[in-house]
């Protein structure tokens, strides 16, 4: 199948929505032929790419030319990867309709950025359109603003208004209602899309991340070995916001420490709220206990492999990237019962949390980190169960299954209306 993919962030070299669009193509390529449509600030990563042998040649790369530099500051870095993804979304049409013109797609399929805030055209080249996986409904609670810094109020206040603008954009609802099947990275972005498609038909979930059995190898074989008798070490990574709810974390970490609880806690990544954790740590008399810093390759595995828990109670999380590698890895997830890990992590695997107020989310913080640590036999077999639910339910083979299985489902029901309209026209 011919195949033009719009993947505005795309790179084998970064993390994160980047890499979520460079598995997602490395993946349909497997199967298809195809065009990549994506920003021009990938050029250099994917000639280099392509140099180290990482490309097939039916893989194919066309690049939308309006970007600049990052600003230093990560909260203005935001707002302008929004207002180049804004610009690229005007810009790619038209070179949709040349590429289709030369080439007769059979299909294209959206697939970063993962959000659905801002509809995407290709639609309107005529041919089915898939959309997704796309999250972004997660709404981070009212009513646990209190433990955001000020900078992470203001992100979330501004966040909710985009929220309501985007559910009245025209773009955003004829993309909905226009696209031939959408795919929603969660519950709570499902909920919204069928809303604004105006019908239930033709959405479904899926997670925008998965591995490749190579990579479920390389995390699966650290998986075991741990010491289970060690004192608890609980590992987290990621952007460090303050949707991530680490000061719930450290609020319950602190009561278990004057409890007696042994333990360690590794934090990895940056991010704006790095320096009000650590302020928030020496308050809480957690500096001992706490250790941030950045683990990378063989180091990245190694911390896993010596951890037992993964603990990050996110409040607005699409999947969870680095939650899902915690996991094939063998780290027990304690996460919050909301988002992508609502979805991805089970009763079987881990715990979720019930989101509630902040005494109460920290209260069954520090009762299920107690139970965690007491009974170790079944922390062992939740670590069994996590390496598994990720390894079977999230490899790229289900993914492609998936993606294929609904590629097959809009062909055959684009043939059956063409069908149905020539006999028409027979009949007239």
């Amino acid at each position: 199948m011919k195949l033009l993919v719009s993947a505005f962030a795309c790179t084998p070299y970064s993390g994160s929505e980047d890499y979520i669009g460079w598995m997602a193509v490395q993946c349909l390529a497997k199967e298809h032929d195809l065009w990549v449509l994506t920003s021009g600030r990938h050029q250099p990563d994917l000639e280099r790419a392509a140099n180290e042998g990482l490309i097939p040649k039916n893989l194919r790369f066309v690049y939308t030319k309006r970007f600049k530099k990052w600003p230093d500051n990560r909260l203005k870095a935001r707002i302008q990867s929004w207002t180049e993804y804004r610009d690229y979304s005007q810009d790619i049409l038209v070179l949709a309709r040349e590429l289709h013109q030369a080439v007769r797609f059979d299909l294209v399929h959206h697939v970063t950025i993962a959000t659905w805030r801002i509809g995407s055209p290709l639609w309107k080249l005529g041919i089915p359109m898939v959309w997704g996986p796309v999250g972004g409904n997660e709404q981070f609670p009212f009513r646990l603003y209190p433990i955001l810094s000020w900078t992470g109020r203001t992100f979330e206040l501004a966040r909710t208004m985009s929220n309501v603008i985007s559910r009245n954009s025209r773009a955003v609802r004829d993309c909905a209602r226009h696209a031939s099947h959408i795919l929603a990275a969660n519950l709570e972005t499902k909920i919204l899309l069928e809303q604004l498609r105006g019908r239930s038909a033709g959405v479904s979930v899926l997670s925008p991340a998965f591995y490749s059995q190579s990579k479920i190898d390389a995390f699966t074989a650290v998986a075991s070995g741990r010491d289970w008798n060690a004192p608890l070490r609980f590992f987290a990574g990621g952007m460090l916001e303050g949707r991530k709810g680490n000061a719930l974390t450290f609020a319950a970490l602190a009561r278990l420490k004057e409890s007696g609880l042994k333990f360690s806690f590794h934090i990895g990544g940056g991010g704006p709220e790095l320096n009000n954790l650590r302020q928030l740590a020496e308050r809480l008399n957690l500096r001992e206990n706490i250790v941030f810093g950045n683990w990378f390759g063989t180091d990245y595995l190694q911390a896993l492999a010596a951890s037992h828990v993964f603990l990050l109670p996110s409040l607005r999380e699409s999947s969870g990237l680095t939650m899902m590698e915690s996991m094939l890895a063998g780290c027990v997830p304690i996460v919050a019962d909301c988002g992508g890990p609502a979805h991805i992590v089970t009763d079987a695997c881990g715990w979720k949390i019930p989101v509630g107020n902040a005494a109460a989310m920290i209260d069954a913080l520090t009762t299920t980190i107690a139970a965690a640590d007491k009974d170790r036999a079944l922390l062992q077999r939740k670590s069994a169960e996590a390496s598994r639910r990720i390894a079977t339910g999230f490899s790229e083979a289900a993914y492609l299954k998936t993606l294929d299985d609904v590629y097959r489902q809009i062909i055959a029901d684009r043939d059956m209306i063409e069908t149905h309209q020539i006999a028409q026209a027979g009949l007239a």
